[in-house]
């Protein structure tokens, strides 16, 4: 196996380098950041067309943004079997991505700390908090079912998840109402291979 991967682990490369740590893949790393003049040369391209991190070039598979990265390499590398990072069982597999899609459409773009994002969170105002609320009100309903997402164990799902609700994006929301969410945050982070990573790319 031959697997690259490009990107800053200040960016949400961070969550694909946890990712390659669960499932203790060897990697070289490319540390490209946001505004690397290379994200829009004609190589860069070819392997993304939208300039962005993080890419993963794998045995000469390409894949772009994130979440699908995660899904990709969790179902590649994952293993066999119902406790598996990507377990195959079909409804199991629809919640994964159920979740992975919530994540990104509806809490991310509320959560997310880039600049160019500020002139949205300006104009939604309180509307932004009664948002993130309203999520995270969704997602302590699911937690009261077990302590993870998908298939009674921890998975690629919780991990796409708790990547968009990171440590220092979740100081910044109110969850004292949410301690089924609080909780779930602090198993995730405290899983070795999300603090071996955080020591290793702080």
């Amino acid at each position: 196996m031959t697997l690259t991967i490009y990107g800053s682990p200040h960016s949400r490369t961070m969550r694909v380098l946890w990712t390659a740590a669960e499932l203790d893949l060897t990697y070289e790393h490319i540390p490209l950041t946001w505004d690397d003049p290379y994200l829009k040369s004609p190589e860069f391209l070819r392997l993304n067309p939208a300039g962005t991190i993080p890419v993963i070039v794998d045995d000469g598979v390409v894949v772009a943004e994130s979440m699908a990265i995660n899904l990709y390499l969790a179902k590649r590398y994952g293993g066999e079997g119902l406790t598996s990072l990507y377990p195959t069982d079909a409804p199991i597999e629809a919640e994964i991505w159920r979740w992975s899609l919530w994540a990104q459409g509806h809490v991310e773009p509320w959560v997310q700390r880039d600049a160019h994002i500020q002139p949205l969170h300006a104009a939604a105002g309180a509307l932004r908090f009664e948002v993130i609320a309203r999520a995270m009100a969704q997602l302590e309903r699911a937690l009261d079912r077990g302590p993870w997402l998908a298939g009674g164990h921890f998975t690629v799902g919780d991990l796409n998840v708790a990547a968009v609700l990171s440590p220092s994006r979740a100081q910044a929301i109110d969850l004292n109402d949410f301690p089924n969410v609080s909780d779930w945050i602090a198993r995730c982070y405290d899983r070795p291979a999300a603090q071996q990573t955080r020591r290793a790319f702080a």
